[in-house]
């Protein structure tokens, strides 16, 4: 395959192959892909500029190196906080919760099919990522965590509609409030993922026959398909990403929370 766009941006490696379909790749596995700023700013600029690319007619988002992704980074929030006169006042703190929810929400703007290839870990703002997507395959290995309240913090980036709206309240209400591991099976089971691969390789190839059905699909038709589906199961997420937006903002702003990510302050912390 030919490509028609390829670079790498931060922690992101992306190309758009000669079929039209977009590969974006988590690239930070010493940090379990956990998403910097910079990373997370390379997702969103390519996802939104890409919905409105008649050459894209899938987009595949994945990880490297045996994690989809761990979450927001710590050491890149504790950094920002440092450089804000040592906190999060308000306007810092809704800029970082921003961040994630702005990538979620590119994630809903791209018109065509998104898939998501989640092997390993898929938590916090990384789970949000991998839930947003319209089709999400995972490895045997795979689970989704929202450990958010481990850290004083509510689940963001959507997930509290995305999760509730998969798997039914009280499932949903485990995960959220007491932080469990949701492993792949069970999310499969639920109604969370699309379908559960036993490795890596057998992934990959599961992803690359759904993206070949795909293409070969009118691409008009699946655009106006996902967006019925949208208009009947997503009506509630910007709701969602507001009300989280202004939950997490307080939540920064607690000496909970100030106390729970300093505990996280180490060489290999992900949030």
């Amino acid at each position: 395959m030919v490509s028609q766009e390829s670079a790498s941006i931060g922690g992101l490696r992306v190309d758009l192959d000669d079929r039209g379909v977009g590969w974006l790749e988590i690239d930070r596995p010493d940090r379990m892909n956990a998403l910097d700023n910079a990373t997370s700013a390379a997702l969103t600029e390519t996802l939104h500029r890409w919905s409105t690319d008649d050459r894209v007619r899938v987009v595949v988002i994945s990880g490297r190196g045996g994690a989809f992704s761990a979450g927001a980074d710590v050491l890149d929030i504790l950094e920002s906080s440092s450089q804000s006169s040592g906190g999060f006042e308000a306007d810092h703190a809704r800029g970082v919760i921003a961040t994630g929810s702005a990538m979620a929400q590119a994630v809903r703007a791209v018109r065509v099919p998104v898939i998501a290839a989640v092997d390993g870990a898929a938590a916090g703002i990384g789970a949000s990522l991998a839930l947003a997507a319209d089709l999400v395959y995972a490895t045997s290995r795979s689970y989704f965590l929202l450990a958010f309240i481990n850290i004083g913090l509510m689940p963001d980036g959507g997930a509290s509609m995305l999760v509730s709206a998969s798997i039914g309240r009280a499932r949903a209400n485990a995960l959220a409030l007491l932080g469990e591991k949701l492993r792949a099976d069970e999310a499969y089971a639920a109604g969370l993922v699309t379908g559960i691969a036993a490795d890596r390789s057998e992934l990959d190839r599961t992803v690359d026959a759904a993206v070949t059905k795909l293409i070969r699909s009118s691409t008009r038709a699946l655009r106006l398909t996902k967006a019925a589906l949208d208009a009947e199961t997503m009506a509630g997420f910007d709701a969602a990403i507001e009300r989280e937006l202004d939950g997490q903002t307080e939540l920064l702003q607690t000496s909970d929370f100030q106390a729970a990510i300093a505990a996280f302050a180490g060489p290999k912390s992900q949030g």
